[in-house]
């Protein structure tokens, strides 16, 4: 039976050093993920623990006759809440300082929701724990609090049900001979229940790691599995082999489980059911060297001594404040992958902090003598105090006092005006730059989705300057293409009876109009050649077939009608230019605003392109409709060589990710005037 009756005799200090084994593993991780890949499984081995002594801790008081709800849930309150209430306070500081606007309003909906212990549930709605986007969320680390505060919540709740039940079939039965027989009875019935528990909640875990990889990672009823392995120990059915030896190995073969796990699960493995096996791997490996004997194994003997118990003791402090430490300085520094210099730093400082946190938050609040209820409507009226100035702090805070602007403020109301006459529709930018009737002038189309405004401004000057007319033709996330071209566009759903209409526009009053000599296409070209672009599944578009049902082959299908749209527009002896993309600003809304704290230099840093991002999402289509331009003899437009910077002098030439502002169009215009001269010359 594993629940000794003295305070003294329930304190494990090698379960203090596999607290700091997983904390470790998980601040490595989080430093540097090459060097520990699964190192995030940290996480998991805390859950076994917390299962562990929970559970213990309900089962040896409801064996006593001492168990109180409110008495648990108050040493609970006490045991995390103070410490999790003085890092929001201090991280709200740097964050009011440090965040852009936007970064800033997510921080504070995440705090809101950690104060009460449920970002869990936000960040299950919100990011997925391995995204590239994950980094802008100083609060992501505590959705392993929520899942472990609803375990708090839930599970002496069922230990409770158990044990009624337990006694309720008992004395119906009038089946025990002892209180012994008892004990023993219920401890078997609580273990059979924790047995279903984890069959039931990894099966649950595997299946929706599958069909919705974010659930399966932050819930609770998908960690239970984890909890119920701690619990199903500290029940003691499983006797313990006396020979040191066979301790020795045990303690050795979890540890070496556990190291495994650590190094061969990979974040690649986020919604596969390896990660899962990979998390098996650490939870059996966390058990068995709990299950060793302290007192007989090596293992537990190395854990249990003085440097490791120590960094266990104020490894919840040191988790707490790791990972907001790791993005304020990101941020702050402007670096992407941390140098060894800074890496030193976020440590000394976590450490110091961790330390004083555990000194002089963790340690008083646990030694309280205030009454339990005191405890848990104290900690209430904090969390809505808490909960309450988040959501009034949730909103673009452009104060001065918080931030400046780094961009001059341009006004992008008149992006299509250029001494045209006529505007668009709305929704949809449809129209003749004329007020002729029956112009007998030639005419120069602008044709494609909402990309083609970028190019609205130079096509418009040099049909002004060439005495041309301009006919403008573009819907947002409509491909301009011939043929019964259909499509289901999550991009612009609500631009789809206008996509209708501008491609029968495009056959009526382009292709036909013998006026029009040159047609100028300016596509999302990334987009419909993928089907998806860098937005993920709020960006993508299919292809239909006369059936309505997506047509499989996307990318061949594009490309046909591509082809088929430019061979169709030269039988009718229009000249063709294929007008590229520019290249994505992952920045832009960082960009526009520079925090207090951050200098002129470090955010010049920000106001850059990420060459990676571009060439994860624009090489491939790039170098395609380079090919596509060259193979089919039509003259393209390449706007990345005048886009060696998205800022200049002062003024942000994106307005946001894909699109240009009214001062990137003016800025790209001269050089897009230049390539229609040399296809002007050479063929219209």
């Amino acid at each position: 039976m594993i629940y000794p009756i003295s305070q003294r005799s329930q304190y494990r200090p090698d379960v203090d050093g596999l607290r700091a084994v997983a904390v470790l593993s998980v601040f490595l991780f989080h430093l540097q993920p090459s060097l520990l890949p699964g190192g995030f499984l940290g996480v998991d081995v805390f859950f076994v623990i917390s299962g562990y002594l929970i559970t213990g801790i309900i089962v040896r008081e409801k064996h006593l006759g001492t168990f109180s709800l409110t008495n648990f849930y108050g040493r609970r309150v006490k045991r995390i809440f103070p410490a999790l209430f003085v890092l929001l306070a201090l991280a709200s500081v740097f964050a009011t300082f440090l965040l852009t606007p936007e970064t800033y309003v997510r921080y504070m909906q995440s705090a809101r929701y950690a104060s009460g212990q449920l970002s869990n549930f936000l960040f299950a709605q919100k990011v997925g724990y391995f995204e590239e986007g994950f980094s802008g969320q100083p609060l992501l680390h505590t959705w392993s609090l929520g899942v472990e505060e609803q375990f708090y919540l839930v599970w002496p709740l069922l230990i409770y049900l158990v044990f009624r039940l337990s006694r309720s079939w008992f004395a119906a039965g009038a089946t025990m001979a002892h209180e012994g027989h008892s004990a023993g009875m219920m401890k078997r019935i609580m273990g059979g229940v924790l047995v279903l528990l984890f069959l039931a909640s990894y099966l649950l875990c595997q299946y929706l790691a599958g069909t919705n990889a974010n659930l399966s990672f932050y819930m609770f009823f998908t960690r239970a599995f984890e909890f119920s392995i701690g619990g199903f120990l500290c029940l003691g059915l499983i006797r313990q082999p006396e020979s040191s030896v066979a301790q020795t190995v045990i303690g050795i073969g979890g540890l070496v489980l556990l190291v495994t796990s650590f190094l061969a699960v990979r974040q690649e493995f986020f919604g596969n059911s390896f990660l899962r096996y990979g998390t098996l791997l650490a939870c059996f490996g966390t058990g068995m060297i709990i299950f060793s004997s302290p007192a007989q194994s090596i293992v537990n003997r190395l854990l249990a001594s003085r440097l490791p118990a120590a960094v266990g003791r104020i490894s919840y402090s040191l988790y707490l404040y790791h990972w907001p430490l790791l993005i304020f300085w990101k941020v702050y520094s402007g670096e992407d992958s941390l140098s060894f210099t800074s890496c030193l730093i976020i440590i000394t400082v976590a450490f110091v902090l961790s330390i004083l946190s555990y000194r002089y938050v963790e340690q008083p609040a646990r030694k309280t003598t205030l009454p339990d209820r005191w405890v848990l409507c104290s900690a209430l009226a904090v969390i809505i105090v808490f909960a309450v100035s988040f959501r009034l702090l949730e909103e673009e805070d452009t104060s001065e006092w918080r931030i400046s602007r780094y961009t001059k403020v341009e006004d992008d109301s008149q992006r299509y005006s250029l001494d045209c006459p006529r505007r668009p529709e709305k929704g949809m930018m449809v129209f003749n730059c004329s007020d002729e009737p029956k112009s007998s002038r030639p005419a120069i189309a602008l044709v494609g989705d909402s990309h083609s405004g970028h190019y609205f401004p130079a096509v418009a000057e040099w049909a002004r300057q060439n005495n041309y007319e301009l006919k403008f033709l573009g819907v947002p996330g409509c491909p301009i293409l011939v043929g019964d071209v259909r499509i289901k566009s999550f991009i612009a759903e609500e631009h789809a009876g206008q996509c209708e209409k501008a491609l029968s526009t495009f056959a009526r009053g382009i292709i036909a109009n013998p006026n029009v000599e040159v047609v100028v296409m300016a596509q999302r070209f990334d987009l419909f050649l993928d089907g998806i672009s860098y937005e993920g599944e709020n960006s993508v578009i299919r292809f239909l077939d006369p059936y309505g049902e997506p047509i499989l082959q996307h990318s061949e299908y594009f490309q046909e009608r591509l082809q088929e749209t430019v061979l169709t527009l030269k039988e009718n002896g229009k000249g063709v230019v294929l007008a590229g993309q520019v290249p994505l600003f992952r920045q832009v809304k960082e960009c526009d605003w520079r925090p207090r704290l951050m200098n002129q230099q470090d955010w010049q840093r920000v106001c850059s392109y990420d060459h990676d991002f571009i060439e994860t999402w624009q090489h491939q289509s790039r170098s395609f409709i380079q090919g596509f331009a060259r193979d089919n003899q039509v003259f393209y437009f390449d706007p990345f060589p005048h886009f060696e910077e998205p800022v200049i002098g002062g003024l942000n030439l994106y307005r946001d990710v894909d699109h240009l502002s009214n001062r990137g169009e003016l800025h790209m215009a001269p050089f897009v005037a230049e390539e229609l001269d040399r296809a002007r010359l050479k063929s219209f």
